[in-house]
């Protein structure tokens, strides 16, 4: 049975080499509500995801950082504890984990920004389009003959010219 969990990063992935794959190591809390004693407790969750490919890597490097949320599922669990700085921790470890959702926060801005700069390419090239477009047919007008009376024929109609 898979379990999946959401949650927020609090510190950036932890980045590591593993043969010809790049590991990323993620650890995730989840809050909930402790039916003995009534109170909110956590449970930390981690993960490792790893990537082969330039593009996953980069895709990783930039969504896994902290404040971002994400999805992680697992085929299966491993209970770990550790000495942190106020005792024992335990920490449930998810295994062949998979990453599912991401929203970065911090990478929306950085998004957007590059979205209106590539926007704002397309629209420069097509102003300068239209431009040339525009600059030819001004051209056309004031190159074409005029007839006696100031009049220039253009596009099937005339037009005057003072």
């Amino acid at each position: 049975m898979a379990t999946t969990i959401t949650g927020k990063l609090n510190k950036p992935a932890n980045v590591f080499q593993a043969g010809d794959s790049t590991g990323f190591g993620i650890r995730l809390g989840v809050k909930y509500r402790d039916p003995k004693t009534k109170e909110d407790a956590w449970c930390n969750y981690s993960a490792v995801i790893f990537a082969k490919s330039a593009g996953q890597i980069q895709f990783y490097q930039n969504a896994l950082i902290e404040g971002s949320i994400v999805e992680v599922s697992a085929e299966q669990l491993k209970v770990d504890s550790f000495q942190g700085k106020e005792g024992v921790i335990l920490s449930i470890d998810m295994l062949n984990a998979r990453l599912g959702y991401v929203h970065t926060v911090q990478g929306a801005p950085q998004q957007q920004q590059q979205q209106q700069q590539n926007q704002g390419g397309f629209q420069q090239q097509l102003q300068q389009h239209q431009q040339q477009q525009q600059g030819g047919y001004n051209q056309s007008q004031q190159q074409a003959p005029r007839d006696n009376q100031g009049f220039t024929q253009a596009q099937g109609g005339f037009q005057n010219q003072q």
